[in-house]
């Protein structure tokens, strides 16, 4: 039997073309000049199962046939054994696996593991060879039906996933937003990218469903605090007696103000993060390798202190914190960590989050407007002043790739000296109707005393 001008071996085409068929793994070819024994087939074209199950047929009865008899035998040479097609529970522990081996966020994989438990339970566990576009399908019309937060409601949590889609359609649960509907179709393509990449499957059903849904003009759901609420969270008698209980309260919300940054960007600074560069000082937002973690590139940054957190202290505050020998500057803040003890990628942020969201309520703020706000504040009073975005993502960490400098890991170049003064004088054009309280040297000495620490 030829293919073009080369030989091909009758019975190890025929015995691969039968493991591929049972297999499930089909894909097109074509081959000319097929001949067995005295019958010349001409041009065979295979698309698909069915194709390939008339094929083997065909060709064996051929071999079979009487005028074929005494025919020499082709040379056979064994086939290479070929393994079943695993299960899609199978290779979704694999993969997942190969996300912990990845040393991914704990987040990302706990995301991933959410998405895939709803795949695997709208498709059944099915040969991954047979997953096909209709399995993506009946995925992503489900999850249009899974109610927020439903494994841990009361009303859904002890449900199957089909039973939560079946009440989520009872219930008429609003549609996911676009961008939880996004995640979701990211996280299976990776897993289904990863299947083709082992060569398990043959191509990505998702690839031509084109399901990301476009978020270009959504508007942002949060907003500033106004210059009426932030004089009320720095009210000196009422701040004071909230903030003075824990340093993280009193530092971690000024540099919420001042900074734009996010919560956790906040709470897991470590003092040897507060450095002066070129006579600037400031707060690298980094990843170092402690336990801290960052959302994207373009987050990695160093941030000037503006000058009211000098006036107020702040750098006497920092040489407090060194004398009391701990490396974060935030010490009663822990890491969210599993039963077991293992991180579970909250990181720092949740308790100063949580306590603020509590101070602010009690302000009269409504539900939701919470430390992110700050972020908010920072970015729109500078750009009612006319300082352009880029500028502003320098202080932020917001991804304007096309107008912001690229930031790199290493803070040479994240402090570099060419846009410093940029930066210092963006600062400068941010000014909150607030007065800052004035740190007392020691303030925290009782509180650092008798609070337990976290590492």
């Amino acid at each position: 039997m030829r293919r073009g001008d080369a030989m091909v071996d009758v019975k190890k085409l025929l015995d691969s073309a039968r493991q591929a068929a049972g297999a499930g793994q089909t894909r097109e070819w074509t081959a000319s000049g097929v001949q067995v024994g005295r019958v010349n087939l001409g041009s065979v074209s295979v698309n698909g199962r069915q194709d390939t199950e008339d094929f083997v047929r065909a060709i064996q009865a051929l071999l079979e046939a009487p005028d074929n008899a005494g025919q020499p035998a082709p040379a056979v040479v064994p086939a290479a054994p070929q393994e079943a097609s695993p299960s899609l529970s199978e290779a979704i522990a694999d993969h997942l696996g190969d996300l912990e081996r990845r040393r991914l966020a704990p987040d990302t994989i706990t995301e991933s593991k959410h998405t895939l438990r709803i795949f695997l339970a709208t498709t059944g566990d099915i040969p991954v060879a047979n997953i096909k576009a209709n399995h993506a399908r009946t995925f992503l019309d489900a999850i249009r039906w899974w109610p927020e937060r439903a494994t841990v409601r009361p009303k859904y949590r002890d449900l199957s996933v089909l039973e939560i889609i079946e009440a989520g359609k009872r219930d008429q649960v609003p549609i996911p937003s676009a961008h939880t509907l996004n995640k979701h179709h990211q996280r299976l393509g990776a897993f289904l990218n990863a299947l083709v990449n082992s060569d398990l499957l043959g191509r990505n059903p998702l690839k031509g469903l084109k399901a990301d849904l476009d978020t270009s003009t959504d508007l942002d759901t949060g907003r500033p605090f106004t210059p009426e609420e932030l004089a009320a969270i720095f009210e000196p008698q009422r701040f004071k007696a909230w903030a003075s209980k824990a340093p993280h309260r009193w530092w971690g919300t000024m540099l919420g103000l001042y900074t734009g940054a996010r919560v956790n960007e906040i709470a897991q600074i470590y003092l040897d993060d507060v450095r002066e560069v070129s006579g600037v000082w400031g707060i690298f937002l980094w990843k170092s390798g402690r336990g801290q973690k960052i959302k994207n590139k373009s987050s990695i940054r160093f941030v000037p202190l503006a000058q009211p957190l000098l006036d107020a202290g702040f750098l006497q505050f920092v040489e407090d914190m060194k004398a009391c020998g701990h490396p974060r500057m935030f010490p009663h803040l822990p890491a969210g960590t599993r039963k077991d003890g293992t991180p579970n990628g909250k990181g720092y942020g949740r308790q100063l989050s949580r306590q603020f969201g509590a101070y602010v309520k009690g302000l009269g703020i409504e539900k939701g407007t919470g430390f992110h706000a700050f972020r908010h504040t920072l970015s729109t009073m500078l750009a009612e002043v006319g300082v352009p975005s880029a500028d502003i993502a320098m202080i932020t960490g917001h991804a304007v790739r096309s107008d912001a400098p690229v930031l790199e890991k290493h803070y040479i170049h994240i402090a570099k000296p060419t846009t410093l003064l940029k930066r210092v004088e963006t600062l400068a054009k941010f000014t909150p109707p607030v007065r800052l309280e004035r740190y007392q040297e020691r303030q925290f000495a009782q509180a650092l005393r008798s609070n337990k620490l976290h590492p």
